[in-house]
């Protein structure tokens, strides 16, 4: 594979992960916005609105993005690793509130782009392919599916 044809396959990725971060996104700031107009503290919604968030892009990333196989290790994995990037992002969101005095949703939409580009890198190591290639050269899918590579020596 050429590094033209790599680099056309990472960018569909991305906007692939664009697309599903999309959809995380609008059920992460619904139900963040929810929970601070409920009277959560920005930190605690986010980590509430979060969480609803990670298992939409868990569905979206494995079968959208990268075309894994879903499994309970996979799954473990990425919501551990999801776990302690929330838990990150939850404390800049409230440290930036307390030391801007932005409201709470202007603060999470400023974590955002650090936030997208963690995810994007840490789900591309974890769902990554096999030895194949993300596309041929027509646009369609490769054949084969893609195995997560989590410890249990499958490949």
């Amino acid at each position: 594979m050429t590094s033209r044809h790599r680099l056309v396959g990472l960018v569909r990725e991305v906007l692939r992960f664009l697309v599903g971060t999309c959809l995380g996104l609008t059920v992460d700031l619904g139900v963040f916005e929810a929970g601070v107009r409920l009277g959560a503290a920005p930190g605690v919604a986010n980590v509430v609105s979060s969480g609803c968030a990670v298992v939409v892009m868990y569905l979206v990333v494995t079968r959208y993005v990268f075309r894994a196989d879903r499994s309970r290790s996979s799954f473990a994995v990425f919501v551990a690793y999801y776990a302690v990037s929330i838990a990150v992002f939850s404390a800049v969101i409230q440290i930036l509130h307390d030391t801007t005095g932005w409201l709470p949703f202007i603060c999470k939409l400023a974590s955002l782009p650090l936030s997208f580009a963690a995810n994007f890198v840490f789900s591309k190591v974890i769902f990554r392919r096999a030895g194949r290639p993300a596309e041929s050269s027509t646009g369609g899918t490769s054949a084969g599916r893609d195995v997560v590579e989590v410890g249990e020596g499958t490949r």
